[in-house]
């Protein structure tokens, strides 16, 4: 891994492999940037694709500081501008995997110069009401700190019909926990910020990747078709992990929609 220093003072590590136009992969919650590999998509886009690998703060090799301030969604977008700076990349595309959605949709909206397409494995839905967002923002940062991932790993359990594989749950507890705590706690300090009200106006192409379990009200079929240049690939039967895990059939997808809307060489 290499490392640079955010203009917040936090150690952040990346690397890259491939070639070809830029394509940064930005994982959420849990895991660290080798899941891209273990999963099995990073091999098969590097043949493309300079694959930008970040460990964004709170995982793998970078630094995990405290605080929800260092978690908000304009400070996790700022690190990704800052990485894309940092390599001299004018623009690339990113695919964000479940939390990870939220800096792609924000760094297209504020830099639509630096971005051009989107891949997000994972769902959205309408917002909140404040107060339901700060009673959620109670309880689920509560719990994090109580139990760390072991409540969302066993939701999970249940929204899957066949098991998450053991090994990616240990990728998942062996990831920080404190630092989603933190990132919960910074949502009402997002002043109402949500995908689902950016997506609608983005001018670049989006591709949904999401499980049929984790959407069973097809929100994201609804934001899609408001959208200028949307897509989405449903998996039936699949829940938020094991939809992310099917690289065979989600690569089958993704790299012709990469394909499509790459820059020119």
């Amino acid at each position: 891994m290499q490392f640079f220093e955010s203009s917040d003072g936090v150690r952040l590590a990346y690397d890259l492999t491939g070639d070809g136009p830029a394509l940064l992969l930005h994982l959420g919650a849990g895991c660290d940037s080798g899941l891209w590999a273990a999963a099995g998509y990073l091999e098969p886009l590097a043949q493309s694709y300079t694959c930008v690998l970040f460990d964004h703060r709170g995982h793998g090799e970078s630094d995990k500081p405290r605080g929800a301030e260092s978690y908000h969604i304009d400070r996790l977008t700022s690190d990704v501008v800052e990485l894309l700076d940092q390599l001299g990349i004018e623009s690339a595309a990113f695919w964000g995997y479940s939390a990870g959605i939220s800096p792609g949709v924000r760094l297209a909206e504020l830099h639509p110069e630096r971005v051009w397409a989107i891949v997000a494995s994972g769902s959205v839905a309408p917002g909140d009401t404040p107060e339901e967002m700060a009673e959620w923002v109670t309880e689920m940062s509560a719990e994090f700190r109580e139990h760390g991932w072991d409540k969302l790993l066993e939701r999970f359990d249940t929204q899957e019909p066949d098991p998450v594989p053991e090994w990616m749950k240990e990728r998942i507890r062996a990831t920080d926990a404190e630092q989603f705590a933190d990132l919960i706690d910074s949502y009402p300090s997002w002043n109402g910020w949500e995908e689902w009200d950016v997506l609608a106006a983005l001018d670049a192409p989006v591709l949904f990747v999401t499980g049929e379990l984790e959407d069973k009200d097809d929100h994201v079929s609804e934001i899609v078709r408001r959208m200028r240049a949307g897509e989405q690939l449903r998996l039936s039967g699949q829940g938020h992990i094991n939809a992310f895990l099917a690289s065979g059939t989600v690569l089958r997808r993704v790299e012709p929609f990469l394909a499509r809307h790459a820059p020119r060489r």
